[in-house]
């Protein structure tokens, strides 16, 4: 349908499809061994899901993890939000509630978020294109010669050396020809979640309620219709308002019609959620929904099929890899695609790795970063997690790089030399 006749808007170096926290590490990394980047997101801003899914706080650390003793983009990134007032940075957490699934989690404000992005990309010289989005790609003997975009400027097309497929959607890579998975082995996916937040809460009141009524409270709310989680899963932020992470919406993101369903859906049920809060938990009665996200936050999409597939066992029983380039103790964590509750399931060893190869793919200038890489199902409920985005788009971007500096094909390069990089 396309070809070379699209006119070229330019040649660089380094593609990102995706500006999210995968895709706006990749990017940096790249520019910061000297290569010219562009970003292609088809918001008006950076971040994806942290942003526009006011998601509100980053999990993926590792065990014994603090704020200070963070590396690379992560930890320019941490720095700027706390001088920016907008985190708390890296604290303990308990997922459900139970005591040993204690996980690091640095909540941040999503708005002083979008701006550090934007300082970071334009100080590491990267290009962004915003209302931009990618339609498909041209290739060639397992190689992707160009991708076609589209924004309101026409339809054009863009040339790289190598691309980096940071779409969350695997996007790229489907339409370079690569195979992918979807949901469980039955099909089924995780459900999203449609965040929100509040002001005028009565913090001290709300967490002085004990952790049994506030079970006690969740449970009145779902057998009421008005919640859809067994918890209370509501945290305060920097600025003193509280995100809410208690929607849960069935949604396949490949059916468009469904997909567009599932926003009004969450949206309805934001409506349903602060109305029970304000009406029934302590803390709450003067409450007043702020804002709420742009989007649906996804747990689930494609997960494209690499070089190497982390396995459910790989994750479980801590599988060490020579090229590790991100490690995390965040359990695996499937939500029930009928709300309520998750599975969790902490990895033998106390943490889990992932190599290099499952970003890389049959395509010579492709690479992978963030969610879209290649695992299985259970293994992809601890990996989609923000923080080891981050580290897997900033692996991504060095390896595009260091690749092109070398020589060499990317989906031939050796991870374990981007440890070498990071710092």
């Amino acid at each position: 349908m396309f070809d070379e006749s699209v006119p070229l808007y330019k040649h660089v170096d380094v593609v990102v499809i995706g500006g999210g926290t995968a895709g706006f590490a990749a990017a940096i990394a790249a520019a910061k061994l000297n290569k010219q980047v562009l970003i292609i997101e088809d918001h008006a801003y950076l971040g994806g899901t942290a942003t526009a899914g006011m998601v509100c706080q980053f999990l993926g650390f590792n065990k014994g993890e603090t704020t200070e003793s963070q590396v690379g983009i992560l930890d320019d990134l941490l720095k700027r939000l706390t001088a920016y007032h907008a985190t708390s940075g890296v604290q303990t957490i308990y997922l459900s509630g139970i005591k040993e699934m204690g996980v690091g989690a640095a909540t941040y404000n999503p708005d002083a978020l979008k701006l550090i992005l934007d300082e970071m990309v334009t100080a590491a010289g990267v290009e962004v294109l915003f209302h931009t989005r990618m339609i498909t790609a041209i290739t060639e003997d397992e190689k992707i010669k160009s991708v076609i975009i589209h924004n309101l400027s026409g339809i054009q097309r863009v040339e790289a050396d190598v691309f980096i497929d940071a779409s969350f959607h695997g996007s790229l890579a489907v339409a370079a020809g690569c195979d992918y998975k979807l949901g469980d082995d039955d099909g089924v996916l995780q459900p999203g979640t449609m965040m929100y937040r509040s002001d005028h809460v009565d913090a001290a009141e709300y967490h002085d309620v004990p952790r049994s009524e506030k079970k006690q409270l969740a449970n009145q709310g779902v057998a009421a219709g008005a919640l859809n989680v067994g918890n209370l899963l509501s945290r305060s932020l920097p600025d003193g308002t509280f995100y809410t992470n208690m929607s849960r919406v069935k949604v396949d993101p490949l059916d468009q019609e469904a997909y567009s369903q599932a926003e009004i859906t969450g949206r309805k049920q934001i409506s349903l959620i602060s109305q029970y809060f304000k009406q029934s938990v302590p803390g709450f009665e003067n409450a007043i929904v702020t804002d709420t996200a742009d989007q649906l936050g996804l747990r689930d999409s494609r997960r494209i099929v690499g070089l190497y597939t982390l396995t459910n066992q790989d994750v479980l029983t801590s599988q060490t890899f020579p090229d590790t380039v991100a490690s995390s103790d965040y359990p695996i964590d499937v939500h029930d695609a009928n709300g309520l509750s998750s599975v969790l399931k902490k990895p033998a060893g106390g943490q889990f790795h992932i190599p290099f190869r499952c970003l890389q793919t049959k395509i010579a200038n492709l690479v992978l970063a963030g969610r879209c890489l290649s695992t299985e199902y259970e293994a992809h409920a601890c990996a989609r997690v923000m923080a080891t985005c981050m580290r897997l788009g900033e692996a991504a971007g060095i390896a595009a790089a260091d690749s092109i500096n070398i020589g060499i094909p990317v989906n031939q390069y050796d991870g374990q030399r981007i440890k070498t990089f990071i710092q």
